[in-house]
């Protein structure tokens, strides 16, 4: 087997883990740490992905994240979908829950922005955890499946 089709879902599996970290543990070294023109490099990095609202951020040691909780949540979840890769469903499946995840997601978009419940950070998060859960998960199995590394479930 070459050992080049096996490399790139490796990577890509460390890659999504250390992306989907950063966000969470930037802020508290940012606090914490003299990071000086490297923290403030390395939140620039999250500026062109999110819409950053202040009242839709989270904050730690009083250092707001690079991102707000959503795309802070579906970071979370790519990084523990890459970790874990857990159910290994087939990919149809995979792109059911990428649909109600989304779903979701724009449901609480939509009730938080027409004023039926206010920022809720819990939601907020949870619903960006689950899409990005799905999204690392399929996005490595199928990277994996066609490396050969591993099979689908209907050859199994």
């Amino acid at each position: 087997m070459n050992a080049t089709p096996t490399l790139l879902p490796r990577v890509t599996r460390v890659g999504f883990i250390v992306l989907g970290v950063l966000p969470w543990i930037l802020p508290v070294a940012r606090a914490r740490l003299p990071l000086g023109r490297a923290g403030e490099l390395l939140d620039l990095f999250f500026v062109p992905m999110c819409h950053r609202i202040p009242a839709r951020t989270l904050y730690f040691d009083g250092v707001p994240m690079p991102l707000c909780s959503r795309c802070a949540g579906i970071f979370a979840g790519l990084a523990l979908g890459a970790l874990i890769m857990r159910p290994r469903f087939e990919l149809a499946r995979w792109r059911i829950l990428v649909a109600v995840s989304t779903a979701l997601m724009i449901a609480d978009v939509v009730t938080q922005d027409l004023g039926v419940h206010p920022v809720w950070h819990v939601t907020r998060v949870a619903t960006g955890l689950l899409f990005g859960y799905a999204i690392g998960a399929a996005c490595l199995l199928a990277m994996r499946r066609s490396a050969g590394e591993e099979r689908p479930l209907a050859d199994r």
